[in-house]
């Protein structure tokens, strides 16, 4: 996939050959005149490199700089500011905007891309850092939910297989095992007293809980190989009726994919052992989704194709002890 920049500049001669010369070395380049049209480009473009040049008539660019970096998804988004001759004190600004770096005007074109292409290899390096380190993240998370003997590498297993049976193509699936694994993310937030609880939450410990899903969204939005699954991190608790969280979606305005994570998660608790009762059997399980499924609450379609995919039992091994207070958390 081309990385994609862009070029923030007032229309010229200049800022046109610069950007013919990066589509030419296979950037994706979009250009924008003024400090309103870069703002609306950003989450649109999601671009992997911000280039501002100092000379838009509306703003300067250190104010635009940190008006983007106030944006959560522009977080890790490495924006470069240019001017003339900068000097000490447009450094110091530039890092108090949070500009990544501030160059003086290239001599060639092709100083320009090899200083562009150091940056982007920098960034593809601290996006798999950072990629690394949230994956552990959510492992610890998975582990601290008490034992749960691999809850997230299970999911993979049930998602993945009902994925397929529902015809999801390749890149759906991987998008699917990604929100598997980081789907419950945002429960690094919670309280473990709250985790830990071996029964029904009260009202205020099921706010707090509640409040997972947006934060997961929150935590994994900076990282642009994420924002295809950030809907499923944040829809995986809504319900057909419009009963669910954090946003009451209804129906098929719930992604497709977080009712097949929802459909597998559920399974995956209901069959776990617990402090207050034992695993419950495949069978009786199942009874639970259908009849969570005539309430309103669970896609019917996909709990039937996950019963008939079920039937062979090959993909579905019993499992060990959980401590978690409530499935629907």
């Amino acid at each position: 996939m081309n990385p994609a920049i862009l070029l923030v500049d007032v229309a010229s001669p200049n800022r046109d050959r610069l950007r013919s010369f990066l589509q030419t070395q296979n950037c994706d380049v979009i250009a924008a005149q003024d400090a309103e049209a870069a703002v609306l480009h950003c989450p649109r473009v999601q671009p992997d490199l911000v280039l501002l040049y100092d000379t838009l008539p509306d703003t300067s660019s250190f104010a635009l700089c940190r008006q983007l970096k106030k944006d959560p998804l522009n977080q890790l988004t490495p924006v470069v500011l240019l001017k003339p001759s900068p000097d000490q004190w447009d450094i110091h600004r530039g890092q108090e905007a949070g500009a990544t770096d501030i160059w003086a005007h290239p001599s060639s074109l092709w100083d320009m891309l090899q200083r562009i292409q150091t940056l982007l290899r920098l960034k593809t390096y601290m996006d798999e850092q950072a990629r690394s380190a949230l994956f552990s993240l959510a492992h610890s998370v998975d582990s601290k939910q008490n034992l749960r003997n691999g809850h997230s590498d299970l999911l993979l297993t049930y998602a993945g297989q009902l994925g397929k049976s529902l015809g999801l193509g390749d890149d759906d699936i991987l998008e699917l095992r990604l929100a598997c694994w980081l789907h419950d993310v945002g429960k690094i937030s919670v309280p473990q007293r709250i985790l830990l609880k071996p029964g029904p939450l009260d009202a205020a410990e099921t706010r707090i809980i509640r409040q997972h899903p947006v934060i997961g969204e929150q935590i994994c939005a900076p990282l642009k190989s994420l924002r295809p699954i950030l809907p499923v991190i944040r829809h995986h608790h809504e319900r057909m009726d419009g009963s669910g969280y954090p946003d009451g979606l209804r129906g098929e305005a719930i992604p497709l994919k977080a009712r097949i994570l929802q459909v597998a998660d559920i399974y995956d608790a209901l069959t776990t052992d617990r402090p207050y009762r034992e695993a419950l059997p495949h069978n009786e399980a199942l009874s639970i989704l259908f009849a969570e499924a005539a309430n309103g609450w669970l896609d019917s379609f996909v709990v039937a194709k996950f019963a008939q995919i079920s039937k062979g039992r090959e993909y579905f091994p019993l499992r060990g002890h959980t401590m978690l207070a409530s499935y629907y958390a």
